[in-house]
């Protein structure tokens, strides 16, 4: 089996066996990172500016197509074998899809698988199931918290725990949650290879993946230690398509570690398609080393069966009769080289009208002619004897408008890849188009767009949808309890039948969402029609579940997954069925019988109305007539009371004034009297101090008399010894 996997292997289309799809992959990832240096080599001081044709158009096309595939509505459905099988159906597509973006992250593997679909022409989903278990250990519980933990999880490794004959028996166990699940990825398009003759991948004979995983990820998985640790590491030149990738050198090294077992190596699973002596169909999977040239054992085994091969594969454009079809990328490779040798032309014919060639006469020229020549500066002159020294060269030019032959080459690619500039943007040539030949043109663009997302569903996602809807009903274990559609249900996967095909439901006369949304509301206008004409909705020709499923069908167009929020299913038993609705005859009787007793009420309602207006009016004048007499007595009563309050107020403030007065006198008195005393009081004390100063003066004066006195005698006696 190892010869048959090796000679397969160096047949199949693929890895790097065929030098011509290398090369286009190789060539689509350069030009969409703009690199153009080996097939259209810039010259030196020359313009190298890359057209991004390719780019341009990839990340125009996928919102486009991620949107068709991730904004809410069932591309692909379960087509049911009989119509009790509907809702089952329509369960198992909505399982399927809660499994996709739910349980994986789809968004990001599809817009992988999508993008190399239209950058490397093919989109290579593989799925598998992986299991996976959380143990969580109880110690000292109880038999009736036995049984409620046997209800939420498997219970395993029980024991009966030591305890004494009066207490209850406790226990220790293991509550296991199965966590298992089908999960899908992209692989790398240069990663996968199948035999020429495949056209179908669930048909091929031969198909096999590369894979780069860790030594320890290998073993964890089952693989012999010895085996894998034999491996030599994966290099990098490997494959170069994988190379072209890296932005930031991803690929510089391989890893290598101290025990080995953190380096990257490569193997391959193989899956060969054999037929017995009796007729038998049988899938082997085989997983080998790089070179195939040896066996690698898993789980004990060096190879086992499988029920299907567990890829998904298409391209955005087949080929008739050949798996590989083109990519949008390849499409674009000439109108890319073409518009970026137009593009340089231009900006190189722009830089030699700006800096034109000079011929100099030598003759003419003095020391600083040639220095200023060289100095290419505005304003700047450049000296010369005679001033004939320097004469321009005029430059032949280009023989053609370039912009009008890129926008040529622009058309051209629009016309090979159905992408138009007026869906990158607002075109302002738009503006000067009439409207109908604009939109019929953004309509054909939108059916080519279209095309390529019915192209990859009818390959990739409806091979998908049905490897997953087999993988889960071979390995789940029991009942799901999921929210599908706003309601919480039990799916159990193992009930399920096989299921074998798909609708797809991307319409190709379509232009989007909004022209689908626009035809449903003209539907459910002629059913408005039809219910008005029939007198009701209970038929012959629009019924309530006519109705229902147009109110479905519009709220799923629009996004919204839950529509049993917003409408019940009339065929719901707990829903009661509607009162029957009466004949056009009967309801046009009841119509005029029902006018006729409106007018005749609103006749005695009008009367009723007058006589209580009357009644209003003649109670509401004899109220204001009382309220007036009341108004009048209780204004005289106010006056009087305000004339008896205003004389008491001037009586009390009379008396305080007196009062105020009298104090006020007593009080004038008291100070008069004590006034007095102290001018008394003061003028006696002047006298006695006058009078002392008096008796001083007058014991002076006599002191001084006696003195002069006795002067006197001394100088007589003195003269008159």
């Amino acid at each position: 089996m190892l010869v048959m996997i090796s000679d397969e292997q160096a047949r199949a289309v693929g890895y790097e066996n065929d030098s011509t799809l290398v090369s286009k992959r190789l060539t689509a990832l350069n030009y969409y990172k703009g690199e153009m240096k080996t097939d259209i080599p810039s010259l030196e001081n020359r313009s190298g500016v890359v057209s991004s044709d390719v780019a341009d158009a990839v990340e125009t096309m996928l919102p486009d197509l991620m949107e068709i595939f991730t904004g809410g509505g069932d591309v692909a459905a379960f087509v049911p074998t009989k119509p009790e099988d509907e809702d089952q159906a329509q369960q198992e597509t909505d399982y399927l899809n809660h499994v996709l973006f739910q349980d994986n992250p789809g968004f990001l593997i599809i817009h992988s698988g999508f993008k190399d679909a239209l950058l490397l022409n093919a989109a290579v989903f593989e799925y598998g199931w992986t299991e996976s278990f959380d143990d969580e250990d109880f110690e000292g519980k109880s038999a009736q918290e036995l049984l409620m933990a046997s209800q939420s999880g498997k219970v395993i490794n029980v024991q009966a725990e030591q305890s004494d004959e009066t207490q209850e028996p406790t226990y220790s166990f293991t509550v296991r949650t199965d966590n298992s699940k089908a999960e899908y990825w992209a692989i790398p398009p240069d990663d996968f290879a199948h035999s020429a003759d495949t056209i179908q991948i669930q048909s091929a004979t031969y198909c096999s993946a590369r894979y780069r995983p860790r030594v320890q990820s290998l073993i964890a998985e089952g693989y012999e230690k010895d085996e894998i640790m034999e491996l030599e590491t994966a290099s990098d030149s490997t494959s170069t398509t994988q190379q072209a990738r890296d932005y930031s050198g991803e690929h510089l090294g391989a890893s290598e570690d101290a025990n080995g077992i953190l380096r990257q190596v490569e193997i391959r699973k193989h899956y060969l398609r054999l037929i017995d002596k009796s007729g038998d169909e049988d899938i082997w999977c085989l997983t080998t080393d790089a070179g195939a040239t040896k066996l690698l054992r898993k789980d004990g085994k060096w190879a086992w069966k499988v029920q299907r091969i567990p890829f998904a594969c298409g391209s955005p454009y087949l080929v008739s009769h050949r798996l590989l079809g083109v990519s949008l990328a390849e499409m674009l490779f000439e109108i890319q080289r073409t518009k970026t040798v137009l593009m340089r032309a231009l900006l190189d014919s722009s830089y030699f009208a700006l800096n034109q060639r000079n011929e100099v006469a030598m003759d003419q020229v003095n020391d600083y002619t040639i220095s200023d020549l060289l100095r290419n500066e505005p304003g700047v002159p450049i000296r010369s004897k005679t001033g004939n020294a320097v004469r321009a060269i005029k430059g032949p030019g280009l023989g053609f408008d370039p912009y009008h032959a890129l926008e040529y080459f622009s058309t051209v690619a629009e016309m090979r890849t159905g992408v138009v500039r007026n869906a990158q943007g607002l075109n302002p040539d738009t503006l000067h188009d009439t409207a109908k030949g604009a939109l019929m043109m953004m309509n054909a663009a939108q059916r080519r767009m279209r095309m390529i997302a019915r192209v990859l569903a009818e390959t990739c996602l409806k091979d998908l949808y049905l490897g997953l809807h087999a993988t889960i009903r071979d390995n789940a274990s029991g009942q799901r309890i999921l929210k599908l559609n706003g309601k919480w249900l039990p799916v159990d996967p193992t009930k399920w039948a096989e299921r074998n095909a798909m609708s797809i439901e991307i319409g190709l006369g379509a232009s989007g969402k909004d022209m689908d949304l626009a035809a449903m509301q003209n539907v459910i206008g002629l059913q408005k029609a039809g219910v008005e004409l029939q007198g009701g909705a209970q038929g012959p020709v629009v019924k309530l579940d006519n109705l229902y499923q147009s109110a479905i069908d519009m709220t799923r167009k629009l996004g919204i997954k839950a529509v049993n929020k917003y409408f019940s299913d009339p065929s719901d038993p707990n829903n009661p069925p509607p009162p029957p609705q009466p004949s056009p005859e009967v309801m046009k009787i009841q119509g005029e019988m029902q006018l006729k007793q409106q007018t005749a009420q609103a006749d005695q309602q009008h009367q009723s109305n007058k006589l209580q207006s009357d009644m209003q009016t003649q109670e509401a004048k004899l109220n204001a007539e009382r309220e007036m007499a009341q108004m009048k007595i209780a204004s005289e009563e106010a006056i009087q009371q305000h004339k008896a309050q205003t004389q008491a107020q001037v009586a009390q403030q009379q008396n305080q004034l007196e009062h105020e007065r009298e104090m006020a006198k007593q009080q004038n008195e008291l100070t008069l009297e004590q006034l007095r005393l102290a001018s008394q009081e003061r003028i006696a004390i002047e006298v006695a101090r006058i009078n002392a100063e008096a008796k001083i003066s007058a014991a002076m004066a006599s002191a001084k008399i006696d003195q002069q006195t006795t002067l006197a005698y001394e100088e007589q006696n003195e003269q008159n010894p």
